[in-house]
């Protein structure tokens, strides 16, 4: 039987699919951490390790798997990784009785996790021109923001008849399902022809890190770290903001988290138009969407006490600009290694530096919260921002040297 390609528009939603499986494999857990707090009565800060390691063995998964997804076929990490985080979703529920159980379980659900982004952006790259992968990456983005808005919509409804503990049922359950869809279309898929000769060039010589490329990168990935420390340590702990500093009930809060979700997907869609139409730069974009995330966080700092709405409000702003970093620096840099070969390990590196990030912030934010308070921790929230702003704009003109020096 003859295999029906899959290019364009309908790879990237195919693609997109995938991370919206990914992410509600993924979040899940610090969806509905408060819930497991309050049920198991293990502390926020025991269970800030789980989440931190899911965070590490993410971001070394990144590296290993960008690695792998030059040498093996994307395609088929991609379907080992989605398979392997659902089957760790359905048995987290009946082991949930030891911190450290979980915390071992969940690392591992990282490294499945880790399997999937370095190879999808290997396949744009290869069956994309930069219109189309302009716009599957944003499409693909969305991935994110839908599987965030499905887990924090539909976990208080869960929670209601089948505890947190059917979270993650079902979410296994969505994430097998997406798994036996691309194990069919997968197939459609033909990148044959740009591996062979990347193997070939390989072979020949050994891949170098381009020298005009280094100091920006240095920036670049700071950068990327300080986005992963915001972006996960607002999002993983505003349920618990909420329920600390307003008295929010768990489920109320978890719904309230939706903002984040439902700001990301328009954010995704401004910040690719605003680089577009205005940059040719996708480091000084990423700058100036920073310092907007600086301004919403200094806002939040001196109306602390203003209430729950502009609480929410800041924090919506700031998570949201930084999908825009995010976009623009883990996306777009890839690309302007396409003729140096190894796309796929070149986007494993710098997409681990945000769960470099994230697992700093997770914890942190916890131990800060507790140690300090919450209005400390939205100060520290506006130096991180102000410093990922900083960076941006130190790699920002060498950046666009390198871009224009190696443009194909």
């Amino acid at each position: 039987m003859r295999t029906q390609k899959l290019t364009g528009k309908p790879l990237a939603w195919v693609l997109t699919l995938i991370y919206f499986a990914s992410y509600v494999t993924r979040i899940n857990l610090a969806a509905v951490i408060q819930e497991i707090i309050t049920d198991t009565g293990f502390g926020k800060s025991e269970l800030s390790v789980v989440l931190v390691g899911l965070s590490i063995t993410y971001g070394l998964g990144q590296i290993v798997n960008g690695i792998l997804g030059d040498h093996i076929k994307p395609q088929n990490l991609i379907f080992m990784g989605l398979l392997l985080a659902s089957g760790i979703n359905l048995a987290l529920p009946f082991i949930a009785h030891s911190v450290a159980v979980m915390a071992i379980l969940w690392a591992v659900n990282g490294f499945a996790q880790a399997m999937m982004w370095p190879p999808i952006v290997k396949i744009l790259v290869a069956c994309c021109d930069d219109e189309m992968y302009g716009y599957s990456v944003v499409r693909i983005s969305w991935g994110s923001s839908f599987g965030t808005i499905a887990v924090y919509l539909l976990a208080p409804l869960i929670i209601g008849f089948a505890g947190w503990q059917g979270v993650f049922i079902t979410c296994a359950a969505v994430g097998l399902a997406v798994t036996a869809l691309w194990f069919f279309l997968k197939r459609g898929i033909n990148i044959g022809a740009q591996l062979t000769s990347q193997r070939v060039s390989d072979s020949k010589e050994k891949f170098r890190f381009p020298k005009p490329a280094v100091f920006p990168m240095i920036f670049i990935a700071l950068g990327i770290i300080f986005q992963g420390m915001l972006r996960d340590g607002v999002t993983s702990w505003m349920p618990t903001y909420l329920a600390e500093v307003f008295d929010f009930g768990n489920r109320t809060s978890i719904f309230c988290t939706l903002s984040l979700a439902v700001f990301s997907i328009v954010m995704f869609q401004v910040a690719g138009k605003i680089y577009s139409r205005f940059f040719r730069n996708e480091v000084t974009c990423g700058g100036f969407i920073f310092a907007f995330s600086a301004a919403a966080a200094l806002l939040m700092f001196f109306l602390f006490e203003g209430g729950a709405v502009i609480s929410i409000a800041a924090m919506t702003l700031i998570t949201g600009c930084m999908h825009g970093v995010n976009l623009m620096l883990i996306t777009h840099v890839p690309k302007r290694f396409r003729k140096y070969g190894s796309i796929s390990t070149i986007s494993g590196i710098i997409n681990s530096c945000t769960y470099i990030g994230a697992a700093i912030s997770t914890y942190g934010v916890a131990l800060l919260s507790e140690l300090a308070g919450w209005r400390s921790t939205v100060g520290i929230w506006f130096i991180i921002a102000l410093v990922g702003t900083a960076c941006c704009f130190i790699a920002a003109k060498p950046w666009q040297k390198f871009a224009i020096d190696n443009k194909e």
